[in-house]
């Protein structure tokens, strides 16, 4: 199941002409008594072995503690219509109950030319806090040990989660493959990653974050094609996502929801200005979805819902604004929302007008 789901993954951010290889010779170094592997690859990149050169432990671990795009293939396409602007026809099943969801400043109109100033994310609260001291990590990391705690380091490569309950907190992370931060599904159980106070760049093609199993808080995630990859389990709130890699026919995604269920995004602002969207779920296999409590902008559609089917999919009390295009995308707000489990609240960010 995982190897479909990254292959979809793939597809989806534009990267399907990456082809993963092993080399033939591959050395694996255990950190012994910090639980972390690192792994050497001498050919190109492979995020099935993370590369990078061998360090301590203790370098790295805290005791536990335009002219608009159309949509992509993988998504909806485009019709000639912008969606409709009336969400109250609700026909898709929802099978828990409805809870109260935060409405952002209320009363503040135009709150995309600076989201803080109305309690959003956006570069002054979000990523690692002002005056933190990072620590220099050179070089991909795999962690294996349960507990881990990766604290006020700057790690220059790619992380990748084998093991439940770790925490990355105050660090940032720069990694030009694949998935700068993976927590892939089926390669451990138990606990979800812990992923907060970061910034993460991925410095073109890649995705930020994917892809099950974690909780990401007040991250700042820029330069990649694709803020998040999301598979199920998983929480977003109170991060910005923006200035998203457009080039080389990239699909550009703030977040994109490769299927599955049980995830919250709330209280997030995220600018895609040139490409594909803001969000976009999975046209049939989606459920127990909440989209709530954000600003959003820019895209084909700024928001794709579930094209086919879905279950109890909720999209409440988020801002479109027209920062990019006067209809929030290139098209329009949405498509795909008029028939979603809950559709309420949603709202123009610079007039506070309904949708």
């Amino acid at each position: 199941m995982a190897t479909t789901r990254r292959s979809h993954a793939r597809r989806r951010s534009g990267a399907s002409g990456r082809r993963i290889s092993l080399v033939a010779l591959v050395l694996v170094l255990a950190l012994t008594g910090a639980g972390l592997a690192v792994v050497l690859a001498p050919g190109g990149p492979d995020f099935a072995t993370l590369a990078g050169p061998l360090r301590s432990a203790a370098d790295l671990l805290d005791p536990p503690t335009p002219s608009a795009p159309p949509p992509t293939s993988a998504g909806p396409s485009a019709p000639a219509t912008t969606a409709s602007a009336s969400p109250s026809v609700r026909r898709r099943t929802s099978s828990a109950p409805p809870r109260d969801v935060t409405v952002v400043d209320p009363g503040r109109p135009n709150c995309a030319p600076k989201p803080s100033a109305c309690g959003l994310p956006d570069a002054t609260n979000t990523g690692v806090p002002k005056g933190t001291a990072l620590t220099i990590v050179n070089g991909n990391i795999t962690v294996t040990k349960s507990g881990t705690v990766i604290d006020r380091k700057d790690i220059r490569g790619c992380v990748r989660v084998q093991a439940p309950g770790v925490t990355i907190r105050r660090s940032k992370i720069t990694c030009g493959d694949f998935y700068a931060v993976a927590s892939f599904d089926g390669e451990y159980s138990g606990k979800g990653l812990l992923v907060e106070d970061s910034e993460i760049t991925c410095g073109g093609p890649g995705t930020g974050l994917g892809d099950t199993n974690f909780t990401a808080r007040r991250l700042n995630i820029h330069n990649c094609e694709n803020g998040f990859d999301i598979n199920g389990s998983v929480t977003v709130r109170d991060s910005y996502i923006h200035d998203l890699h457009q080039g080389g026919g990239a699909h550009t995604d703030g977040i994109q929801l490769a299927g599955g269920s049980d995830i919250t995004i709330e209280h997030n602002t995220i600018f895609d200005n040139n490409g594909t969207s803001a969000i976009i779920s999975h046209p049939t296999d989606n459920s127990d979805v909440l989209v709530a409590s954000n600003l959003l902008a820019g895209g084909a559609y700024t928001l794709y819902c579930p094209r086919e089917r879905s279950r109890n999919f909720r999209v409440v009390a988020n801002r479109i604004a027209t920062l990019f295009y006067p209809k929030g995308g290139a098209y329009g707000p949405w498509i795909d929302c008029a028939d979603e489990a809950e559709v309420r609240d949603n709202v123009w960010d610079d007039t506070l007008k309904p949708l």
